[in-house]
């Protein structure tokens, strides 16, 4: 899958491996860093509308607050949103329910962490169809750590199911669960600290609405 950046949304290319970069308007999306520094828990359900996430309304979708959850749609086919939380983290351990509540099964949502910008970070990712992997974009290209494709996950619940997303990055280590089940751990180096976020988005469908509720993150 090919994914290009259009501030927050990124195109990908249909092995799920690499992007192509292309000119970010990432000021509407990007959280600052300097006001959120320093290592704090951040426990969110989302009820309220001031607790940190961005409101964003774009011809390629949107994302804000919905009925006490955070909500992402993707208007376009092969095209993420994704979105980032004003406080740096080292080492991370981070948690989300998620859903798909309309579009394609053939998607990708979850968790990100040590956000440099739009072109540099990791992502824990599932999809509706019950594959799941750990990604590193760097100067916007798309990596699958450790895999050539992502990997099959029969603990995933698939359609609009809702599952519980783990990702922790600590030290080197990347390592990603869901609904409890142990998925896979890489190493990695490239980024030492950064911003968590959430991310979702569209393969081969024409949109994707995706629903994020009880989040935690806290330092390691």
């Amino acid at each position: 899958m090919r994914k290009s950046a259009i501030l927050i949304c990124i195109i990908l290319q249909v092995s799920f491996i690499s992007c192509t970069r292309l000119p970010l308007l990432s000021s509407f999306f990007d959280s600052s860093t300097e006001n959120g520094a320093g290592e704090t828990t951040i426990r969110d359900d989302f009820s309220d509308s001031k607790s940190g996430w961005k409101q964003i309304q774009i011809d390629e979708g949107a994302a804000g607050y919905v009925e006490e959850t955070y909500q992402i749609t993707v208007k376009l086919p092969n095209t993420d949103i994704f979105t980032t939380y004003s406080r740096i983290f080292v080492d991370s351990e981070t948690t989300v329910r998620a859903a798909k509540m309309q579009g394609s099964d053939n998607n990708n949502f979850g968790l990100i962490c040590r956000f440099q910008d739009s072109e540099n970070f990791y992502a824990g990712q599932i999809s509706s169809d019950g594959l799941a992997g750990i990604f590193k974009i760097e100067d916007g290209e798309y990596q699958l750590l450790g895999h050539q494709s992502m990997v099959p996950v029969p603990a995933i619940m698939g359609g609009s199911g809702k599952n519980e997303i783990w990702f922790e990055c600590v030290e080197t280590t990347l390592s990603l669960a869901v609904n409890g089940e142990f998925i896979d751990s890489q190493r990695d180096d490239t980024f030492k600290s950064g911003e968590i976020g959430l991310i979702a988005g569209t393969i081969d469908g024409n949109i994707g609405v995706f629903q994020f509720d009880d989040l935690t993150a806290f330092p390691r």
